[in-house]
């Protein structure tokens, strides 16, 4: 709680479940919240920018500048606690409420050099042993040996660059997050920085301690993997036994202090006839239940996962009125048909980084291509407003950060195949960085992906009622 200088009977505080960040676009600076609970943004510009800065920073003097922020006051993201309330003296759209950030903010962001989204695998180990894993040395049992992983020290002085580069949302996953042993306290110092933080787990080592020390650091999410609605169907998959178990008591924790979660299952030919039932039992569980039809390309070359869907078995979902893959269903996503050819095929907008556990930044999870390194020193490179007109296919030449540039200049027409054939109207989105993992080339169209739409399609053309189009 904050009490201004003299004035003992009105104080506030600023409620802790929220992240913010400055950034000067076009020369103005603005600055973006994130009210974890309610799930809005907020961008705060003029005058109120400071305002809000001397409220953070318990540096604010004048009550009555306050009402500029009457909106944070009014959604209780501002709280006094005075014997008279704050003066509301004007009406003002200093501070304007969104669903998510407006893309013109986001096309902004980028434009001056910002990278907005990181995510951070800060381990590669795991507790787990699930049969469709596509991380390095999942199958071969060199897994849990020490890859020199950053330190914590390391992961702090990581953090930083980040703040440098303005990243406002990060994902921390692995392997397994829960096995780091510093991951409790990298918690605390990422959200010390206000960042907006988002969990991957399989929930296996969590405790009652560990449950409590993360949820009242209010992470925006906490998804869990899970891959059925019993023990055996789960427990099948991760090969652990217990594990389903651990997964209830963690998003039943987490349900109770009121943190967003998601219940995510992945469809393997092991678990895909039980989806409905476990969709359901997501939805009971958690904040939101998911279910994930893509399997993405093994990092170690070994191509999709022999536990993947066939055409036939995605063709039984897609004919289900409740699937996410419903044919009827509109999911333009990143298809290509339904977006102008000068638009990036990359669903993220491409202003997006990954992290491996060694601290090295990569152009995305798909896409290893390492374009600078905490250990050289050179992250804060990234943060350049530069601009590339054409997509090289080689960039073998180019530096880290001329890489990211080439990689954000890459257009739907720069591809090779994908929205030339009937069934790509039925397409969900396109990876670039599956299709180079699985073919050798960015331009090609993703195996993975593909499939899905071609099922989509058969779906259609077998439906007795073909009339209805998406």
């Amino acid at each position: 709680m904050n009490c201004m200088e003299n004035k003992p009977n009105n104080c506030y505080s600023v409620v802790p479940w929220i992240a913010f960040r400055d950034y000067v676009l076009s020369g103005e600076t603005k600055t973006i919240l994130y009210e974890q609970k309610s799930h809005y943004y907020y961008i705060i510009s003029g005058k109120a920018v400071q305002i809000w800065k001397g409220i953070t920073e318990n540096t604010i003097t004048d009550e009555n500048s306050m009402s500029c922020l009457q909106l944070l006051f009014v959604d209780g993201i501002i709280e006094w606690h005075g014997e008279r309330p704050i003066k509301v003296t004007e009406e003002t759209t200093l501070v304007v409420k969104f669903e998510d950030v407006p893309d013109s903010i986001n096309e902004a962001i980028k434009e001056e050099g910002y990278i907005f989204d990181a995510h951070w695998d800060v381990t590669n180990k795991c507790n787990e042993k699930c049969i469709h894993c596509y991380n390095a040395n999942a199958h071969n049992g060199l897994r849990n040996i020490n890859t020199d992983e950053l330190s914590f020290e390391e992961a702090k002085a990581l953090i930083d660059e980040l703040c440098y580069l303005g990243v406002f949302r990060l994902v921390m996953s692995g392997g397994e997050v829960l096995t780091k042993q510093h991951f409790i306290p990298l918690c605390q110092y990422i959200r010390k920085k206000h960042i907006q933080l988002i969990i991957y787990t399989n929930a296996l080592a969590f405790t009652e301690s560990m449950l409590h020390d993360l949820a009242v650091l209010y992470p925006s999410n906490v998804c869990i993997s899970v891959y059925g609605h019993t023990n055996i169907i789960h427990d099948n998959i991760t090969q652990v036994k217990g594990s389903y178990d651990k997964v209830v008591f963690a998003l039943s924790y987490f349900k109770k202090y009121g943190i967003e979660t998601s219940h995510k299952n992945t469809l393997l030919t092991r678990n895909y006839q039980y989806w409905q039932e476990t969709l359901q039992k997501g939805k009971q569980l958690a904040s939101i239940s998911l279910v994930n039809f893509t399997i993405y390309p093994s990092l170690d070359g070994d191509g999709l996962t022999p536990y993947r869907l066939d055409e036939s078995q995605l063709v039984e979902v897609a004919k289900s009125p409740d699937s996410p893959i419903y044919f009827k269903r509109k999911i333009h996503g990143a298809c290509n048909i339904f977006k102008p050819k000068d638009e990036t095929p990359c669903y993220n907008k491409t202003n997006t980084i990954y992290i491996n556990p060694r601290g090295e930044v990569c152009i995305c999870i798909a896409y290893p291509s390492i374009i600078a390194s905490l250990r050289e020193g050179n992250i804060r490179e990234l943060k350049r407003n530069s601009h590339q007109s054409n997509f090289e296919v080689d960039s073998s030449s180019l530096k880290g950060y001329d890489r990211l540039d080439n990689w954000r200049s890459l257009k739907i027409s720069d591809l090779k195949e994908c929205g030339q054939y009937d069934y790509c109207e039925f397409c969900i989105d396109v990876c670039p960085g599956d299709a180079l993992l699985l073919s050798g080339d960015l331009l090609n169209a993703p195996e993975n992906h593909c499939i899905i739409a071609k099922a989509r399609y058969k779906a259609y053309l077998s439906d007795n009622n073909t009339d209805s189009k998406l």
